[in-house]
């Protein structure tokens, strides 16, 4: 399946002009490495960006999680993604946080939490180790009315998913208020971040090894159509202090390559509140997935490090954007798979001993090959039998049994549908 980008774009959409901006630096905001909502050289940007990928319940899903740092001058989010999204894939996570213990677990952080019952936000704060609290931020609980999906038809036959969640207005009118929203989306197709390379004699073989190779882009501008990137002046690229990537896969994949913002990886066994953040999900409890005890956490963070305007730090207000890079090797076997590697070894040994018996050197009469052919029909007919029952076991992989499935339910939904259609 071919998408116009890999990975998702992440942009504000700002309800007041930025300070000092000009309607015509607005316009350019990819063009010679410009942004439209860069702050002050002196500013820290307080924003963060969290992108968890879950490969749970055989159908990959993402929690994005947006940390911004002036909620008063931010109307809504927008996310770019390289792929057509149903609505109903969409749901806010802001209501299963609501306790200190997974609010820690997101920001790994001791948290102070103060929610309200009635009210669509939670007052959130870390704290320290002498008791003192910082960093407050405003936790939203959105409903499906803050959520607005549009779809594109891009030039070159493909299409993105805009969506576009709304902010309430802040309670209070305090500059720089910070606010977090997170959300989840399912049904991530593989193919927009994960290549896979399997070996060319796999079915012939009791084992097997896969290869993927992960490339997910957050912001990333390189290679994005110009038709998503223009044409709405009031969307702008934010600069964040973090960005944070997690990929969460099996234990059984092993991590033999990673890019430079590779953090590092660890083990979910005994995060019983993972098990309740994800197990919450109707929908994946009605896959049987209630727990990631067989699963790694693999990071990738990138950080803004200001040097305090000194010539290292080139002018750079904070992070733009993050490509996440890793090769993932997995060995495959079953049952399967080794009754078939010992049933081809035994239809070789077979063939091969019948073949001998055939073309072995005669002492005496005719031995030319039209005479063996004759007196042998039946021998060499039952060998050609068995290396044709070899390459149908050969052939009958897991990806052709998935493809024939696949070619016959799409035959019989056409076939009903027509019947449907004629009124029978």
């Amino acid at each position: 399946m071919n998408h116009p980008f890999s990975g998702i774009i992440v942009r504000y959409r700002r309800s007041t002009p930025v300070a000092g901006e000009t309607a015509q630096s607005t316009a350019q905001t990819h063009d010679g490495g410009k942004d439209a909502v860069a702050s002050p050289a002196s500013a820290v940007p307080t924003d963060e960006l969290h992108v968890n990928l879950w490969e749970i319940g055989g159908e990959p899903f993402l929690d994005l999680g947006v940390m911004i740092g002036d909620w008063a001058s931010c109307e809504s989010v927008q996310v770019d993604l390289p792929w057509s999204l149903d609505s109903r894939k969409v749901s806010d996570l802001g209501a299963r946080l609501n306790g200190e213990k997974s609010i820690a677990a997101i920001f790994n952080e001791v948290v102070h939490y103060d929610g309200f019952a009635d009210r669509n936000y939670a007052n959130v704060c870390f704290r320290r180790d002498d008791g003192v609290d910082f960093n407050h931020f405003t936790l939203l609980r959105l409903n499906s009315t803050y959520f607005h999906l549009k779809e594109l038809n891009l030039a070159d036959g493909t299409s993105v998913t805009q969506l576009k969640i709304n902010l309430p207005l802040p309670q209070t009118n305090k500059p720089n208020q910070r606010v977090y929203v997170r959300f989840r989306i399912r049904n991530i197709p593989d193919s927009v971040y994960a290549s896979v390379f399997r070996q060319k004699d796999r079915n012939l073989l009791s084992s097997s090894t896969e290869t993927r190779i992960i490339d997910f882009r957050i912001n990333m501008r390189r290679g994005v159509p110009d038709e998503i990137l223009t044409g709405d002046d009031n969307v702008h690229f934010p600069h964040f202090s973090k960005i944070h990537f997690f990929l969460t896969i099996d234990r059984g994949q092993e991590c033999v390559f990673q890019g430079n913002t590779f953090k590092g990886c660890r083990s979910l066994v005994d995060e019983e509140i993972w098990n309740e953040y994800v197990g919450n999900d109707a929908w994946l409890s009605a896959k049987g997935n209630k727990t990631v005890r067989n699963y790694l956490g693999y990071q990738w963070t990138d950080s803004y490090k200001s040097n305090n305007g000194s010539a290292g730090d080139s002018g750079r207000r904070g992070i733009k954007d993050l490509v996440v890079l890793g090769r993932f090797s997995k060995t495959r076997s079953s049952f399967i798979y080794i009754i078939r590697f010992l049933t081809l070894g035994l239809i070789f040994g077979v063939a091969g001993n019948a073949l001998w018996d055939v073309f072995q050197p005669q002492n005496q009469g005719d031995d030319s090959l039209t005479t063996v052919a004759v007196d042998h029909w039946k021998t060499l007919r039952f060998v050609g039998e068995l290396l044709f029952s070899a390459w149908l076991l050969t052939v009958l992989s897991r990806d052709t049994i998935k493809a024939v499935r696949v070619c016959v339910w799409s035959g019989l939904k056409k076939l009903y549908d027509h019947a449907r259609n004629a009124g029978l």
